[in-house]
């Protein structure tokens, strides 16, 4: 049990103090009637002494104990939250960088991203979203929205499709950009989905885990390829660095540490069947989380018991001493 405002304790002392007075009253009260009249005569002239009242005063006493401690708010259990209805967000990341057009996935790993983009939206209607592209930058490209045909139509699919971004693959500002494309309202359930052959060179991974948890963000990470490392295609046939091929495999370290630090789950695109069902869930509890916070679900408030047996205790201390007890 804990107390809203324990300073009010204080003032249960005055349950104590209630009983001294009393106990003085009745005492100069008896010292005044022993002036007058000497207490062998009391008898004979039909003088009682004065009544003690101890029942009641301790009764008064323990009720004025229990309203100091009622004003102190006390508060145990949990109460029933309030939980407002809040709107469905998921922003998605895509990696456009020249290893995304890597072909150990059908078509390419970002042919089959984007394939698997698309399932995704078409079965989650009613739910918003936005898509940001990165490789060596990221930028928004669709804000937020409930017009799936709109978003669908921007999703690139191939190397024909002009992103405008610098080659590489880096997190750098894409948490933050993620985070931007979200509505800033408290009471919206948001989910981030990266698609990603991971291999991130900037080193921005607690930054991009501290952005998305101070968003409250879940992030899901699906990883795009394979473990056989494959050639990375340029314009003209694969690209050569010092006189080598450059190669790609799937890298899932950072994937899986993106994704199980901030509360969401890493998949292989290969592997993730329909992921719909999975994200759904997650955003319900992402929705649910947010509105608990919001509403406040926590101790219950129980000063009406305290307050309830003071009073019922009064009632009782008032008949008792209208009897003379």
């Amino acid at each position: 049990m804990e107390f809203q405002r324990p300073w009010m304790i204080i003032l249960s002392l005055a349950g104590p103090l209630y009983w001294w007075l009393r106990l003085r009253w009745l005492r100069n009260d008896e010292k005044r009637l022993r002036r007058f009249v000497r207490p062998v005569l009391w008898e004979r002239i039909g003088i009682n002494p004065p009544a003690g009242h101890k029942t009641s005063r301790l009764i008064l006493s323990l009720a004025v104990i229990l309203l100091a401690l009622s004003a102190a708010g006390p508060v145990w259990g949990t109460s029933p939250a309030y939980i407002p209805s809040g709107g469905a967000n998921i922003v998605i990341a895509l990696d456009v960088s020249r290893s995304m057009w890597s072909d150990d996935e059908t078509p390419t790993r970002l042919g089959r991203s984007a394939m698997e983009i698309r399932r995704l939206i078409r079965s989650m209607p009613g739910t918003r979203f936005s898509l940001v592209l990165f490789s060596g930058h990221a930028r928004l490209a669709v804000p937020i929205t409930l017009d799936n045909d709109f978003i669908l139509d921007r999703i690139p699919s191939g190397p024909s499709d002009d992103v405008s971004l610098p080659q590489g693959t880096a997190l750098s500002n894409l948490v933050d950009v993620m985070v931007t494309a979200l509505p800033d309202m408290d009471m919206e359930g948001q989910v981030g989905i990266i698609f990603s052959d991971g291999g991130f060179h900037d080193y921005t991974l607690d930054d991009a885990i501290s952005e998305a948890l101070s968003r409250k963000m879940a992030l899901v990470t699906v990883g795009a390829g394979g473990d056989t490392p494959v050639m990375v295609p340029g314009d003209n046939g694969p690209i050569i660095w010092e006189g080598d091929t450059v190669r790609t495999v799937l890298e899932e370290e950072w994937l899986q540490e993106l994704a199980g630090e901030t509360g969401g789950f890493y998949t292989r695109i290969s592997e993730a069947g329909d992921l719909s069902e999975p994200v759904s869930e997650l955003l319900h509890r992402s929705s649910a989380q947010v509105d608990a916070d919001i509403a406040g679900a926590s101790g219950a408030r129980r000063f009406q018991y305290f307050l309830g047996a003071a009073l019922l205790l009064i009632l009782i201390a008032i008949s008792i001493e209208r009897r003379g007890s």
